[in-house]
């Protein structure tokens, strides 16, 4: 085995035959705070569109709102997603994100997906298949489903820093603001 994949990546592997390289974020390692300070938003590869998503809730629960934003692999936004939620949690809107942008991917006719988000709860649930909060394990359902209709996919964590726009976007959403493009 590789000395860069762990037994927990060789397992995700196994349970998502569409996933490249699912490595767990988060652990406090010297690389994991040093990818902090270098994180910056970068394209998809050539034939493939990435989705990046957040949520926004001003308060826990409180005022939410929904980001999503489609790019191809030329950086080219395609099509973006910016609407109120209702008074949820911040889990609860960041997964309304990633599932409202999986709709927005598969009306799109995207076959191969970069996914990216900042939630390292929802992008570690994703790759478990279950959440901490067994309350949102339907909505998950939902979401996991919806990437199997795809090619193929990564799963991408980026820290808030490498994804001020997409945070810029959903704060906007939690106050009450809907923006919804056309694709081309």
């Amino acid at each position: 085995m590789n000395a860069s994949v762990t037994y927990w990546d060789e397992k995700m592997k196994k349970r998502w035959e569409g996933l490249s390289f699912p490595p767990f974020v988060g652990d406090g390692h010297v690389e994991s705070l040093r990818s902090r300070v270098v994180c910056r938003w970068q394209p998809p590869g050539k034939g493939w569109v990435k989705l990046n998503f957040d949520g926004a809730s001003h308060g826990n629960p409180g005022q939410a709102g929904i980001r999503c934003s489609v790019h191809n692999w030329e950086s080219k936004e395609i099509d973006i997603l910016v609407s109120p939620a209702v008074i949820k949690t911040n889990n609860w809107v960041e997964l309304m994100a990633l599932v409202e942008g999986l709709h927005l991917c598969r009306k799109l006719g995207v076959k191969n997906l970069d996914i990216e988000g900042e939630s390292a709860i929802i992008v570690n649930a994703l790759r478990k298949g279950n959440m901490p909060n067994w309350r949102l394990n339907t909505l998950l359902s939902k979401a996991i489903g919806l990437c199997k209709g795809f090619d193929r996919f990564t799963l991408n964590h980026i820290y808030r820093k490498g994804n001020k726009r997409a945070d810029e976007l959903a704060n906007m959403g939690a106050d009450g603001i809907k923006v919804l493009s056309d694709p081309p």
